[in-house]
């Protein structure tokens, strides 16, 4: 029986021969209860995986810094080192492998797959991880039916209605294609086929014919239960481009390959189609009472949380555009610019999240009439599924549905009155993004906040200092959870946050205009304010925090659970994700101490 284990990374990388060279050097070690396995400054002499027990990295002033679980390896960082940066205390009696540290180099040399793992930032870890995914991806054309693809039709259409009134029923359900019934048999309608008829009959085509003239009977069908694969081998194999879908024999709509290709990538298409053909109230609800499992279907076929983000950025600004135009008159709509706020503004939400919205108005239009309509967009959202916001940050709030004057005034209040409640105003004021209605009316208050600020370094230090608002909650976490055996970290103060308001800080002082926290970082990279090396880390580290944020927040949704994304049960990562969340927060730690230098914050 092998006395170590293979089947973790970096380790399942080896060779066999490799195997057995790592296996006959290895050592199996005990340590009792808060023994001392490596004290800081040592020499480095080996690498240390945990087999059994937790162990527990601490700096010079005693903060556990870090704790190690079984798979989990210490000290990685020091085998390209002279000693050890921190020590390592078993907190309970611990079983370690212990390998030596000229093995692991010489692996390193042999084996470039193996010593990538030690040296790859957090930036090559994470796209190492997500390149695993991508066969993942590909199983969900194997296991997809064709009931999660196909387009459904009400209702067979006559074949005796002519062209004309053909074409009119396509454009109205916004289809390429419409089945109709002549005789018995199913026929099928579609664009080409206009287009096809019109070229070969120009001179004796009558748009009064009946559609069954024209229409193809020749129709290949695929049953709704029927694998997604079995449809798209049978358009290979008789060279279509579409398929008839069937249940118990009927037909009930088409699928085409078009919609296979969005589905493997997206299902988004479907939500977004009837986004666009609701025309009402109640169509739209039912579109968003369907948001979730289109992201749970997203996310299990491999898409990760900074694209399913921006997706349903683009969702949810359509559906609560349409809404609006639903709900106020078009005088409104056209003299006004709603917004979204917040993460829903930066793109970075993907569960449905409390509202943040905004309503400017233009002068010439009467406030007080516009509020009545303001009252049932929020309402409207709500029962979309979108809770209202506890600091009551949506336009129902006439403090945030204001005309464009009373706007400016607002923000010369916030900026002049820098309390904590105006800072945050301000920051979340900072990710508006419109939605619907004149553009220009953001852009006019963007221009006034830039003016204001500019020049005034003590306003932006007030502003930038809010990353450390929840340095207590993160200050002796991992001793907190020593003295629980379950303990949630709320992955919002500790992570996310610190970087999403430390890059809005750089983004305000430095005017760009970039508004999603990734493209804010890549800007200011290119600007120079941040290290090339540190916002690839800091990108990739968002990125890992947004996505464990989210697969926590669907297995609540599976488990009909309360919905609190951001408190993340540590005991329940695997250990390749602990090591990741470690690595992340640490990339945070040095964007925080960056922004920290870059404001002088650690001075005042």
């Amino acid at each position: 029986m092998n006395r170590f284990d293979f089947s973790t990374a970096p380790y399942n990388a080896l060779t066999p021969k490799q195997r057995n060279t790592l296996q006959a050097a290895t050592d199996i070690v005990f340590f009792d209860d808060n023994a001392t396995i490596i004290t800081a400054q040592d020499s480095i002499e080996a690498l240390y995986i945990v087999i059994k027990g937790m162990v527990k990295e601490i700096d010079a002033n005693q903060e556990v810094l870090a704790l190690y679980h079984p798979s989990d390896s210490f000290d990685t960082r020091a085998l390209f080192e002279q000693s050890y940066r921190h020590s390592f205390v078993a907190v309970e009696q611990s079983l370690l492998y212990a390998i030596p540290k000229a093995i692991i180099r010489q692996l390193i040399e042999e084996n470039s797959d193996f010593g990538a793992y030690f040296f790859a930032n957090i930036a090559d870890k994470l796209k190492n991880q997500a390149d695993g995914r991508r066969e993942h991806e590909l199983a969900g054309l194997f296991t997809a039916k064709v009931r999660d693809a196909y387009r459904p039709y009400d209702k067979l259409h006559s074949g005796t209605i002519n062209l004309i009134e053909a074409a009119k029923i396509m454009q109205h359900n916004k289809s390429k294609s419409l089945l109709i019934e002549h005789e018995g048999k199913i026929g099928l309608v579609t664009e080409s086929l206009f287009r096809d008829v019109f070229i070969k009959n120009a001179d004796t085509l009558n748009p009064f014919d009946a559609v069954h003239l024209w229409a193809k009977f020749d129709l290949i069908s695929v049953d709704i239960q029927d694998f997604m694969f079995t449809a798209l081998l049978k358009m290979m194999h008789h060279r279509i481009q579409r398929v008839v879908i069937t249940k118990q024999a009927k037909p009930v709509g088409v699928l085409e390959q078009v919609d296979i290709l969005a589905f493997l990538s997206n299902h988004s298409h479907l939500i977004a189609e009837k986004l666009e053909v609701a025309t009402s109230l109640d169509e739209l609800a039912e579109v968003a009472l369907q948001m979730n499992h289109t992201i749970w279907a997203l996310h299990s076929g491999g898409m990760q949380a900074k694209q399913l983000s921006q997706l349903m950025q683009v969702l949810n600004g359509r559906l609560f555009e349409k809404a609006w135009q639903m709900i106020a008159p078009d005088t409104i709509v056209q003299n006004s610019c709603l917004l979204v706020m917040g993460s829903e503004g930066r793109g970075e939400q993907v569960l449905k999240t409390d509202q943040d919205n905004a309503l400017i108005v233009k002068d010439s239009i009467d406030i007080a009439s516009v509020r009545p309509y303001a009252d049932k967009l929020s309402a409207t959202l709500e029962r979309f599924g979108y809770p209202p916001c506890m600091g009551k940050i949506m336009v129902n709030n006439p403090a945030w549905c204001q005309s464009v004057s009373q706007f400016e005034q607002t923000i010369s209040h916030w900026c002049n009155n820098p309390s904590p409640d105006n800072l945050m105003n301000l920051a979340i004021f900072m990710d508006a993004r419109a939605i619907s209605g004149d553009e220009t009316l953001l852009d006019r208050l963007r221009g006034y906040l830039y003016q204001h600020l500019d020049g005034d370094v003590g306003m932006l230090m007030n502003f930038a200092r809010a990353i450390n608002q929840f340095d207590e909650d993160g200050r002796g976490f991992f001793m907190q959870i020593l003295g629980q055996k379950k303990h949630k970290m709320d992955i919002k103060k500790m992570g996310t946050f610190p970087v999403v308001h430390g890059v809005r800080a750089l983004s305000l002082q430095a005017k760009i205009s970039e508004i999603n926290t990734f493209e804010r970082i890549a800007r200011l990279a290119q600007l120079g304010l941040i290290e090339k090396q540190l916002s690839q880390d800091v990108s990739e580290a968002l990125a890992y925090l947004m996505n464990t944020r989210l697969k926590n927040g669907l297995t609540a949704l599976k488990h009909n659970q309360e919905l609190t994304p951001n408190q993340i049960a540590t005991e329940h990562l695997s250990t390749l994700e602990r090591d990741l969340l470690k690595d992340a927060l640490q990339v945070v730690k040095r964007f925080k101490n960056h922004v920290s230098s870059h404001f002088n914050l650690q001075y005042t």
